[in-house]
């Protein structure tokens, strides 16, 4: 049944995005005055914000360090309207990630987890899963040794409390390869997301396959609902029954491609959640990543 206002749980890592704009051919950063700027981050931190945005309510589980990017991301999650579930984690460093976007949008990121990485099942509420409308998970938290114990029992107790929708994006691509494509298959097909949201490149990975409707047939193995994101070229939305191409909403300029997959996924789900309506949910979700690409920060 369609839900007004969705109750939504996530996990992963809470992380401080450190962006710098360079020119790709000089190698130099940009002049201006925001050349370097810094953004709350995290893939499925940032779904969370988006989903909020969207008039869910949202709890989110994380770790951060006792210093000052950890303060500034439990503002950014408070400030939000999310309930943050996040344990301050004394003599650890808060997770930070240096982004550089060249003048056309395109991105390079180096990431590091810091506390976020040590997220433990100890820091699971059973309470917390009760009355969920949707757990949503990101391949960060799967693919890394830390924080895996904690997802796998997290969304162990969201199937265990009746949960309708756990949806996966399975990013990203240099830790699915790292941990393993096979490996990481056995776990997806193990765990039978509701939806998984991958992007090409992430879906090339776990099915061998290259054209976009090849490589959503093929994640049908995986979870009965495939949404396929394809950037400029919109998504694919697949089921056992039917697929369907959707196209991209517009963008004048891409700036900064930082966080359009995960407010992709946010839009989505949510929007899936209110009206259980695949087109409307597609074209919900192109909307927001647009908005999302066509700026600087992942929100």
């Amino acid at each position: 049944m369609p839900i007004r206002t969705p109750n939504i749980l996530s996990l992963g890592d809470l992380l401080l995005d450190v962006v710098v704009r360079y020119d790709p051919l000089s190698g130099e950063a940009d002049a201006g005055a925001d050349a370097v700027q810094l953004w709350p981050g995290g893939s499925a931190a940032n779904f969370a914000v988006w989903a909020a945005r969207l008039d869910a309510n949202v709890r989110y589980i994380s770790r951060v360090g006792r210093d000052l990017p950890g303060d500034m991301l439990l503002y950014s999650l408070e400030e939000a309207g999310i309930t943050p579930a996040v344990r301050v984690v004394e003599g650890a460093t808060t997770g930070r990630v240096l982004v550089m976007v060249d003048s056309e949008g395109n991105r390079r990121m180096w990431s590091y987890p810091g506390a976020s990485g040590t997220i433990a099942v100890e820091d699971l509420d059973p309470a917390w899963f009760s009355g969920l409308d949707a757990f949503h998970l990101t391949g960060y938290s799967l693919l890394r040794e830390g924080p895996r114990a904690a997802a796998l029992e997290a969304l162990r107790l969201a199937r265990a409390s009746g949960t309708p929708i756990c949806s996966l994006d399975p990013n990203p691509p240099h830790l699915i390869v790292e941990f393993g494509v096979e490996r990481y298959r056995e776990m997806l097909a193990q765990a039978q997301f509701d939806i998984i949201i991958p992007n090409l490149e992430e879906g090339i990975l776990l099915t061998g396959e290259n054209e976009p409707e090849a490589i959503a047939a093929g994640l049908l193995m995986l979870s009965p609902l495939v949404v396929l994101t394809l950037a400029e070229q919109g998504c694919i939305v697949a089921t056992r029954e039917e697929t369907a191409r959707y196209e991209a909403h517009p963008v004048e300029s891409m700036l900064d491609a930082t966080g359009g997959g995960d407010a992709f996924a946010a839009g989505f789900v949510v929007e899936y959640l209110r009206t259980r309506d695949l087109p409307t949910a597609a074209r919900s979700a192109n909307r927001l990543a647009a908005s999302v690409v066509s700026r600087v920060g992942a929100r």
